[in-house]
């Protein structure tokens, strides 16, 4: 008997259109031609049955349904397309790049050179005394904002005792401004004194020599690192307790600091490794974008009127953080637009021989 037949004598009075059956009939001739051969026979005859009456019950309703029919021996294997790839969530990233976490290999004599791009935003509001521009303010109530950008160059012995020279020599740029009185407030801003680090910072071990209140301080904070937890959720405990965590947002201030102190490449490699799976654990952080081995991660809370993002940037088959934004919006709005973040540090690292040395820069 023919197939369709069977199905117009088990459908319910109200008939199919002919233009459904037609269609129903391709189908199932289809899914007859595709399937495996291996089944026994009463196996056949029971999902045939099935089939059909399924079959008959969805073209009456006006619904395709693919009946799972196995009739005849058909030896033809069922061609299906292959499974959308899954996309990788944000703890299987971080802990990819933590199992990848590797000291960079520097021969006797060479350096790491860290280059990080700086971009601060720097806030003005008058002052109500003398009716000038002040360096001061928030996104809130600035009257005038701008982007302060430059570049530095830190340059790490393979022996950390050696000399480490920190190269400040880049130019501060103003690429971006907000206000009506924004070329006021940048000019305010460039007079101000800006202190009086050399502009070729040479540093004995990584330290300051003049820091006389605490002569062991060093710039890699290995101190401090030799004290921290290996351990992922320890670790994130001892964020919490320091004395600089935050009482609000205080998992988005983890996430900053640790992606901060990763963006140098300095923590020793276990310690780098415990800091991936750390913020793996963090609830709340999520991927946002991926492209080839780069991920992009980001982290928001909430606290009255303003929002807390930070976003970070890893090279995960290097175990490397290649940028670190943080920003927080007032509910408000602003003359800032906000997608710009109030601070941003992008870092690439790469092994030189040689650092700059004085001779070819200028003290202050």
């Amino acid at each position: 008997m023919d197939v369709m037949e069977t199905v117009r004598e088990i459908a319910p009075s109200e008939q199919p259109t002919e233009q459904s059956i037609h269609f129903a009939r391709a189908r199932l001739a289809q899914e007859i031609s595709a399937q495996n051969a291996s089944s026994n026979a009463s196996r056949k005859r029971l999902y045939w049955a099935g089939g059909l009456t399924a079959a008959a019950a969805a073209v009456t309703a006006g619904i395709l349904v693919v009946a799972n029919i196995l009739p005849g021996d058909s030896t033809t294997k069922p061609s299906l397309p292959p499974p959308p790839p899954t996309a990788a969530t944000s703890v299987e990233l971080l802990q990819q790049a933590a199992n990848r976490s590797a000291a960079i290999d520097l021969d006797p004599g060479q350096y790491l050179k860290i280059e990080e791009v700086q971009e601060f935003l720097e806030f003005s509001i008058e002052d109500a005394a003398t009716g000038e521009l002040i360096p001061a303010g928030n996104r809130e109530n600035a009257e005038a904002a701008f982007v302060t950008q430059r570049t530095t160059d830190l340059y790490v012995p393979a022996d950390r005792d050696d000399e480490w020279v920190w190269d400040l020599r880049g130019e501060w740029s103003t690429p971006q401004a907000w206000g009506d009185r924004a070329d006021e407030a940048i000019e305010t801003w460039r007079s101000m004194d800006t202190g009086d680090t050399p502009e070729l910072w040479e540093l004995p071990g990584g330290r300051d020599p003049e820091n006389e209140e605490n002569p062991d301080a060093t710039i890699d904070n290995r101190a401090e690192y030799e004290q921290m937890p290996r351990d992922p959720e320890a670790l994130l405990e001892w964020y919490r307790e320091q004395p600089a965590a935050p009482d609000e947002n205080t998992e988005v201030w983890i996430a900053w600091t640790i992606s901060s102190a990763l963006a140098t490449n300095l923590a020793p490699v276990d310690l780098r490794s415990a800091m991936f799976d750390a913020l793996a654990l963090i609830d709340g952080v999520e991927v946002i974008d991926t492209k080839g081995a780069t991920a992009t991660f980001t982290i928001s809370q909430e606290t009255g009127q303003w929002t807390r993002t930070t976003t970070f940037t890893v090279d995960t088959e290097e175990a490397l953080v290649t940028s670190v934004l943080d920003a927080s919006l007032p509910a408000s709005g602003s003359i800032v637009p906000p997608e710009v973040p109030d601070e941003k540090r992008s870092v690439t690292v790469q092994v030189v021989d040689d650092p700059p040395t004085a001779s070819v820069g200028t003290l202050t």
